[in-house]
């Protein structure tokens, strides 16, 4: 009986809640399994009618009130166009005091609202292993605040916004989210906002692979990982970048924005060494056409000292848009990165694949 359970919770597994319940009905025999089922996946879709719309978050709060709480949740997946404050409190609490293993929430709505703000302290579990948010509600964190997550090892943040709250105007504006994830291998934020914060700090022993991407922050990230092996940036030409331990280091792709009204600034090209002298170590670089372009404006700056990376194997140009019809203009560029590298493979990918991360 227990095998002829289990094998229905697989098939469960592959369909979205409604139709777990639904199915349920279907047997005497089945009634009770969906109070049971250890993976569960509320899911709206991005243009539902309004009767399913409204229903959506009394089903959500009826279905977990009448879940059989002695049973360990495995998942949950929670995908919507709108997410409200309540619904999104009571999906966290609930997933944090039932042995939750993986938590995906994801707001699938293309306007981002920035609607109220959450109580981050609520993240808290011994259980957690993969935890992914993609809302429109903002985070409120304090010099103090580290979360807890000892086993987690996967996190992926998009479109929050972090907000330090400070006891008083003289508060170190410094904040440590990670250093309490002894196990956390994968980090990646993705067009989140870091509000008031001076200092964004990302401290793990185990991290191998980081990603930033999309940040709106006025900051300086200070990163100690000394089994990162990989990094990936991709945003504003302000990025200030502070390191520590990064022996492992392999592959570093670094892609930024070139825009007319930084040709005159030489401080975007100062941080972009700055940036290049932290992640010294890569073994392979990738790098966008316009990080060749702000190479390329200034180059008494660019060669006022040897290129850092000493044991650079292969450099990578990726562009989404047709290359200009000659690159000379560029080899000066190619040129500092292959003499402290003369074993260099320079590539030209014209199709890259889209940053994305899903887990």
């Amino acid at each position: 009986m227990a095998r002829r359970g289990g094998v229905i919770h697989h098939i469960f597994s592959f369909i979205d809640t409604r139709s777990v319940v639904r199915s349920s009905l279907l047997s005497q025999s089945w009634r009770n399994t969906w109070k049971s089922h250890p993976h569960l996946n509320f899911e709206i879709g991005p243009s539902p009618d309004q009767a399913s719309s409204s229903n959506f978050p009394k089903f959500v709060h009826r279905f977990l009130s009448k879940r059989d709480d002695v049973t360990e949740l495995s998942t949950i997946d929670f995908r919507s166009n709108s997410i409200t404050l309540p619904l999104l409190r009571k999906i966290v609490i609930y997933a944090m005091s039932h042995r939750t293993q993986k938590l995906k929430i994801e707001f699938l709505g293309d306007k981002q609202t920035r609607r109220g703000g959450f109580d981050s302290s609520l993240f808290r579990s011994r259980y957690l292993e993969h935890l992914v948010l993609s809302i429109d509600f903002g985070l409120k964190i304090s010099p103090s605040l580290t979360w807890d997550f000892p086993a987690l090892t996967t996190l992926s943040i998009k479109r929050v916004t972090f907000t330090l709250q400070l006891p008083n105007g003289d508060a170190s504006r410094s904040i440590d989210l990670f250093s309490r994830f002894p196990n956390l291998k994968t980090l990646a934020l993705d067009s989140c906002t870091l509000s008031n914060i001076d200092t964004f700090i990302i401290k793990s022993s185990e991290l191998q692979s980081l990603s930033l991407i999309c940040i709106n922050q006025w900051c300086e990230f200070v990163v100690s990982a000394p089994k990162l092996s990989s990094f990936t940036y991709n945003g504003i030409a302000r990025f200030l970048l502070s390191t520590k331990d990064l022996g492992s280091l392999k592959n570093v792709n670094f892609q930024t924005i070139y825009h007319r009204s930084i040709q005159g600034q030489p401080m975007f090209i100062e941080l972009l060494i700055n940036t290049f002298q932290q992640l010294f170590k890569a073994k392979s670089l990738t790098l966008n056409l316009d990080v060749v372009k702000l190479l390329s404006k200034f180059p008494e700056l660019r060669e006022r000292r040897n290129c850092p990376f000493t044991s650079l194997q292969s450099l990578t140009l990726v562009s989404r848009h047709r290359l200009p019809k000659s690159l000379t203009a560029f080899a000066s560029v190619f040129d500092y990165f292959s003499r402290s590298s003369p074993a260099l493979k320079v590539h030209i990918d014209l199709n890259p694949k889209p940053l994305q991360f899903r887990y």
